[in-house]
């Protein structure tokens, strides 16, 4: 790791490809209109609230009118970037890179002046790769999840990058940041529990003090790493995940979300969708849905789903409000449908089946098969290794603009017009610290107070 350490420190601007800076710029509009609609959740602006009672400070908050202090925004920040579930993802880390190091980058960057466009995409792409090689390595134990693991150390690295650091005091860095990770639980997604939010809030908080501890001369054991994620939250931290970048970065290999559910549900629902379309079935004529899946994905067969955050990691519900409503965006969270029995009643129907055949290949595929048993005796079947959308060389940035309008459709239009802009433009930008004021929100969360 110490000599891939090394060659991520020494690559500039003149080592990203067209590529590359593409799909960083599509990494940053996408994970910002996250976090700007995670901290317009009830949950999310509640928690702000309570913290600027006695944090009250000069970081902006993204997403609100508020400033905390420097760690409670950056907390702040880490929750509200997975709050709603659109996050990006690589399925090559397992897990949500761009969700620990963006909100890092955006926090610590209002402590720093003159930070022009090209050095602040080259460290989100250089802060992007380390955080997935830590999500490549790093081999959990089977009942965690992701969030707020080897991110720390993903989160760490964005922060330090900032700073004029050797490859030895990086690796001291990470080193001490490897402390600070959570020992989480996947089931905290899958019964609606928001402490699987704080993970990455927790994440991002501990980012900027193993920054601060640093600098004061706090140092971990040497083998910290290895022995947190190798002995303790996991089974396994394995070197040869830090090979050099071949032709193109982890940041260009990840995916993008239309459907506001957890990726293992997206390729089970497009399956639905081309097997309820294609044979035009009707609702009342499905007797059961089977879905079966890899190990991981077979997890959200839940239907007893009971707030959004449970519904998100639940294949049955996902099948069943599309069903109802024909959309999968973040409109079908609310109570309504939550509470809707017949949606509920053909979320009862759908049985999620782990499969070891499908096991196999993952995680290079993602794939389901779906099978519809109607009333009648007839059965339709459809198999998808990967969801229909989502790969980031397929999605374009203009797709991922509309997806930003929608998420955050309590701003004005002109607002959201000159972030897009923005960022679509970033590497002219002299500094890019005024990004930070065009994200903020004056109004909803001064209704809130």
């Amino acid at each position: 790791m110490d000599k891939f350490l090394a060659s991520i420190i020494d690559k500039t601007w003149d080592d990203l490809s067209i590529e590359t800076v593409s799909a960083a710029k599509k990494v940053l509009l996408d994970t910002i209109g996250a976090m700007i609609a995670g901290a317009n959740e009830a949950p999310t602006k509640q928690l702000i609230k309570q913290l600027k009672a006695e944090n009250e400070g000069t970081y902006a908050v993204i997403g609100s009118d508020v400033c905390l202090t420097l760690e409670a925004a950056a907390f702040i920040h880490g929750v509200s970037s997975v709050a709603i579930e659109m996050d990006e993802g690589n399925q090559w880390s397992k897990g949500h890179p761009a969700a620990h190091v963006v909100p890092a980058l955006l926090t610590e960057l209002e402590r720093h002046e003159g930070v022009d466009g090209k050095a602040f995409i080259t460290m989100l792409v250089k802060a992007y790769e380390l955080c997935s090689r830590f999500g490549r390595a790093t081999t959990l134990v089977p009942d965690a999840h992701a969030h707020g693991t080897w991110g720390v150390m993903g989160a760490a690295a964005a922060i330090m990058l900032f700073y004029d650091y050797s490859a030895e005091e990086l690796r001291d860095g990470l080193n001490l940041s490897a402390s600070f990770a959570l020992p989480t639980k996947w089931d905290a997604a899958l019964e609606g529990a928001l402490i699987r939010n704080v993970y990455v809030g927790n994440a991002i908080q501990q980012a900027i003090r193993t920054n601060d501890l640093l600098q004061a001369g706090f140092l971990a054991p040497k083998n910290n790493i290895e022995y947190v994620y190798g002995e303790i939250i996991g089974r396994k931290f394995d070197d040869a995940a830090f090979f050099e970048p071949s032709e193109s970065w982890d940041i260009e290999k990840n995916y993008f979300k239309d459907h506001a559910f957890c990726r293992y549900a997206h390729a089970p629902l497009d399956a639905y969708k081309a097997l309820i379309d294609e044979h035009d079935i009707p609702i009342d004529a499905i007797k059961r849905v089977n879905v079966f899946t890899y190990q991981r994905a077979a997890t959200l067969k839940r239907a007893d789903y009971h707030n959004a955050l449970s519904a998100k990691f639940s294949i049955p519900y996902a099948l069943a409000v599309w069903s109802y409503t024909k959309r999968a965006d973040h409109s079908v969270f609310q109570e309504a449908y939550l509470q809707d029995e017949n949606i509920r009643n053909l979320a009862e129907k759908v049985v999620v089946v782990a499969s070891e055949e499908l096991e196999k290949d993952y995680p290079t595929i993602m794939p389901a098969e779906v099978e519809i048993i109607l009333h009648s005796g007839k059965t339709y079947k459809k198999r998808l290794d990967l969801a229909d959308s989502g790969l980031g060389p397929s999605v374009t940035y203009d797709h991922l603009a509309e997806k930003f309008i929608s998420l955050t459709s309590h701003y004005d239009e002109e607002k959201q017009k000159k972030i897009i802009e923005f960022i679509d433009h970033i590497e002219t930008k002299e500094d890019v610290k005024p990004l930070i004021n065009l994200l903020r929100h004056e109004q909803e969360m001064g209704e809130s107070d």
